[in-house]
């Protein structure tokens, strides 16, 4: 079921006659199509300056020719804004049909143009890369470009900016539960929405909490959305891998976080990728490979295309920029292909500006496009994240019966097994912190760095189209270990816990939550971060394991015990869950034999599935 990159899932004629009525001839061109290698990758030079690895794209193939466009599907981008009359993406927006937060005597309520600073041109970037209009002859071309575009400009400045290898920036005054809430299913506006765009997110280093109350206060109004059937909530995991979210000040990852390979922060430190109805999604490059920023984790469920950062040396070069000043600053991932998108309209503003250009598309003096309107540097999970919303559109119009979680479904059990020879991150003695793909008990390919691979579209679109919907959801709710605390040791002998589980035969998604007693160590002086010594392993009757919490992720703790209150693992797609779940916890900087440093105090489980 999983294909390496390079193999296709070729539509049948008669899959194709059943999708669509009959295929309508491009009458214009999209002029910037040619460098949207995530649409269509035969290894084409692009902006950047290396090319795509071919075949490295969506899978969206023939689709769009026989008008599989995400016709009838509204999708909601809750962002910092979309600019609902750019040349490009307004014959797509609801008229009238978004919610601004922040209504002003010159804004109305339905103008959810950029934010209040109108600097910011994310959400209308990612607009483009889900549903810019096709074949009129400017421009980009949406991975649904006959799709619907609500917009929900709830951040004041970009919550998620995505800076590729220098990490991220966070800001979030307004990205408030009621505004998220309101955009989700609360709101007048997003009452027909079907598919809801989450291109920004909230971490820091150390779990949040975030209580069993709060999770269904979330997940059932989201599961009761769309008459039922649930809204497809797409969201992205971060841009952490290489950093700690700016918005923890001058916290800064550790030199040994970064030396181990296993990533600096974890996507289940945004509690919302935990929930159930959420797809966490994963950002891969130009070459098949996890994008250099893209955060890792067990929360995660499939991939999408979010690129580097598409620099082109020469043009910094005829600016003047020094060749020592380049090398200084930007690492080589960063002259790998970024996403080529729309932008706020004009050169005054937004990503593509008459400042400093990065490659042949920016500034006015572009010889490709003069206008301004489009960037080609959009990057991070906020960019991959768009991919599989469009990919999402693509298969509501093919079926428009299919629920939340035939969607997750579908799109784990069609994806591309990418980078299929993925190291192992490991510790200085040889322990291994965390695997690489993990083929789990029923058959799946599962890794912290991709989930289940990368959306293939005409594979996800061809089984949706006569998918039989999942049988009805069965939820075992928060099951606790009735053991005493276990002594926390070292690799060879962690503290586990188990509770049994029984009638779920076939595992959806799992979450987990524990306490202990072991004191984290505060930063050493001189330090904002540390590498956190414990591991933590799910492992399923069926015996697969699934490392939730890797040892060396950056903690800044002050000396806290580590508790986890949600953490997701969707690692056992279709086990069976019938036995017992054992939770590991493992100090793992402990010599042989050493004394327990503290207690694995309680451990709760809740499995999802049918």
């Amino acid at each position: 079921m999983h294909r390496h990159i390079g193999k296709r899932t070729v539509l049948s004629v008669a899959t194709l006659l059943a999708l669509a009525a009959g295929a309508a001839q491009a009458q214009q061109n999209d002029p910037l199509y040619r460098y949207q290698w995530h649409l269509m990758n035969y290894g084409q030079s692009v902006l950047g300056d290396t090319k795509p690895v071919s075949s490295v794209d969506l899978g969206i193939d023939d689709l769009h020719d026989y008008n599989i466009r995400g016709k009838g599907v509204v999708i909601g981008v809750l962002d910092d804004g979309l600019e609902i009359d750019h040349p490009d993406l307004a014959a797509n927006v609801v008229p009238n049909g978004s919610k601004n937060f922040f209504v002003t005597a010159t804004r109305g309520e339905h103008d959810t143009g950029p934010n209040s600073f109108g600097q910011d041109g994310h959400g209308t970037a990612v607009s483009g890369i889900i549903g810019a209009v096709g074949w009129n002859g400017i421009g980009v071309r949406g991975v649904a470009p006959a799709a619907k575009l609500r917009g929900f400009n709830f951040l004041v400045t970009t919550f998620f900016l995505d800076l590729g290898p220098f990490g991220s920036f966070s800001r979030n005054d307004q990205a408030t539960d009621a505004n998220i809430r309101y955009a989700w299913w609360d709101g007048a506006e997003s009452k027909d929405v079907q598919v809801s765009n989450n291109s920004w997110g909230g971490m820091g280093p150390w779990p949040d909490a975030f209580s069993e109350n709060q999770i269904a206060a979330f997940e059932r109004p989201m599961s009761a959305t769309r008459n039922g059937l649930g809204m497809i909530y797409v969201k992205a995991a971060g841009n952490d891998f290489n950093s700690v979210n700016k918005d923890q000040g001058a916290v800064k990852c550790n030199a040994d976080t970064k030396l181990r390979n296993v990533g600096c922060m974890q996507a289940f430190l945004d509690p919302r990728n935990n929930l159930f109805n959420v797809m966490t999604i994963a950002a891969v490059n130009a070459a098949g490979r996890r994008a250099s920023y893209s955060t890792p984790g067990a929360a995660l469920w499939v991939s999408g295309l979010g690129g580097e950062s598409g620099v082109q040396r020469q043009v910094l070069l005829d600016q003047g920029i020094a060749p020592e000043r380049i090398d200084q600053v930007l690492g080589p991932e960063a002259f790998d292909p970024a996403i080529v998108t729309t932008d706020l309209a004009g050169c005054a503003i937004g990503l593509n500006t008459n400042g400093l250009g990065l490659n042949r598309l920016d500034s006015s003096r572009s010889a490709i496009d003069a206008s301004c309107n489009y960037t080609g540097a959009m990057n991070g999970t906020s960019a991959a994240t768009p991919t599989v919303s469009g990919v999402v559109a693509l298969m509501l119009q093919a079926n428009p019966k299919l629920t939340y979680r035939d969607v997750k479904y579908i799109l784990a059990t069609t994806a591309r097994r990418v980078h299929p020879d993925q190291p192992a991150a490991t510790a200085a003695d040889g322990t291994v912190l965390v695997p690489g793909w993990t083929r789990n008990a029923a058959g799946y390919f599962f890794s912290n760095w991709y989930g289940y691979g990368l959306v293939d579209a005409t594979a996800a679109v061809t089984r949706a189209n006569n998918f039989k919907s999942l049988a009805a959801l069965v939820d075992s709710g928060w099951q606790r270990s009735a053991a005493q605390p276990a002594a926390i040791g070292n690799a060879a002998a962690p503290a586990r816990l188990s509770i049994p589980v029984a009638g779920i035969r076939r595992v959806e998604s799992v979450q987990i939550g524990l306490t202990t007693d072991y004191a984290v160590a505060a930063p050493p002086v001189n330090q904002t971060s540390s590498p956190l010594p414990l591991s933590v392993t799910l492992v399923s009757p069926q015996g697969t394991r699934s490392v939730v919490v890797p040892a060396s992720m950056a903690v800044a703790s002050g000396g806290a015990a580590f508790t986890l209150d949600l953490a997701a693992s969707n690692a056992f797609l279709d086990e069976d869950a019938t036995g017992n779940w054992t939770l590991e916890v493992a100090d793992i900087p402990l010599a042989a034999g050493a004394a327990s440093a503290g207690n694995l105090t309680s451990f709760k489980l809740r499995v999802l599935g049918r």
